[in-house]
């Protein structure tokens, strides 16, 4: 039941709040629920080291118990990059590798299957990885909502020394610099695509 509810988190922001985007990091870190909570303090030091207005916020989606938030997969964290600027909230999901319900299986054989090379590197990703986060955004039609949505995904990557897989932006890299200049070409295709269509 509970994987069910997190699959429909997760499609329910991608087909409602467009352009959106998911991207998948894959880490050799172990990861327990609790252990995002010190993922994201950790990356609230870095970042208020550039802005001390910076903040991220994490809550459990679905209003767990107090005894569910052990099983807790699914969150939401709201950027906020400084003082002045909008919070943008993000989802973020938790899985272990061997979880049955992880969506990263998905998630791989859609990018393993668009080109040999992309294949080969997630096919790496499988065997190497530990805890699979997605992180998801809706409305990424401004820069002011992309901005937080790639640093929040930096900031995790590096911290986890993760992979990013991002099937829209066709990559997977560890290289958060290179996942950010794709993922604006893609949304910048996908914008010029919808005036084509209009």
């Amino acid at each position: 039941m509970a994987g069910r509810k997190d699959q429909l988190y997760m499609q329910t922001l991608v087909d409602s709040e467009r352009p959106a985007r998911m991207v998948g990091l894959f880490t050799g870190h172990a990861m327990k629920p609790h252990d995002l909570q010190r993922l994201v303090d950790a990356c609230v030091k870095s970042m208020k080291q550039e802005d001390a207005g910076a903040s991220l916020t994490l809550l459990p989606l679905g209003s767990p118990s107090a005894q569910d938030l052990a099983a807790q997969r699914s969150w939401r964290i709201t950027v906020a990059g400084n003082a002045e600027t909008a919070p943008h909230d993000c989802l973020v999901q938790v899985f272990d590798m061997r979880d049955p319900a992880s969506p990263h299986r998905a998630l791989l054989d859609h990018i393993g299957g668009r080109d040999p090379e992309l294949s080969e590197a997630a096919s790496h990703l499988q065997q190497n990885a530990q805890t699979y986060v997605g992180i998801a955004s809706g409305r990424l039609d401004q820069q002011e909502r992309i901005h937080p949505f790639q640093n929040l995904v930096s900031l995790f990557a590096s911290a986890l020394g993760a992979a990013i897989v991002d099937p829209a932006a066709a990559i997977v890299t560890n290289d958060p610099g290179e996942w950010a200049d794709a993922m604006e070409q893609s949304l910048q295709i996908e914008k010029e695509m919808g005036a084509l269509r209009r």
